[in-house]
């Protein structure tokens, strides 16, 4: 993995979470539990984060830089930007990757594994509740766009 050199600092972390519609509703405490259970990541253009087919065992929140999503049959299928969450149904649902993400652009990443997701879960249930229901409210978006790009009009 080719990893750049820039530092991110915890203010950094914290107020970029704040902005993050996966977060929203939480407290100001509540984003030290999501830092904790979190790796900050830098990664190098080109470097692949996860490949198609691969086990899903960390979802990854964009800080800064740019990932492409592509799968083997479609291509391209978005460039995620900042804000942006990828990875997140494999933590939840256990399937193996269905695309893979490469980085566009030097990116620094937020890595939450699965297995500290699931520990923050027994920890603090209502943190974990309130991250499913905004992402349940970002994947039904992704689909309804899905769902209106593919319609013949």
């Amino acid at each position: 993995m080719g990893v750049f050199e820039q530092q991110i600092s915890r203010s950094r972390a914290i107020n970029t979470l704040k902005k993050l519609p996966v977060f929203r509703g939480l407290l100001d405490d509540e984003y030290d539990h999501i830092l904790a259970i979190s790796q900050i990541c830098h990664y190098e253009k080109n470097v692949t984060v996860f490949n198609e087919g691969d086990a899903s065992d960390k979802m990854f929140i964009l800080l800064s830089g740019q990932v492409e999503i592509r799968t083997q049959k479609g291509g391209v299928v978005c460039v995620m930007q900042p804000g942006d969450i990828f990875g997140e149904i494999g933590v939840i649902s256990q399937v193996q990757r269905t695309a893979t993400a490469r980085v566009k652009d030097n990116a620094i990443l937020l890595e939450i594994s699965k297995e500290r997701f699931d520990f923050l879960l027994g920890q603090n249930p209502s943190i974990v509740a309130k991250i499913l229901k905004n992402l349940c409210a970002i994947l039904a978006q992704r689909l309804i766009n899905s769902n209106k790009s593919s319609s013949v009009i």
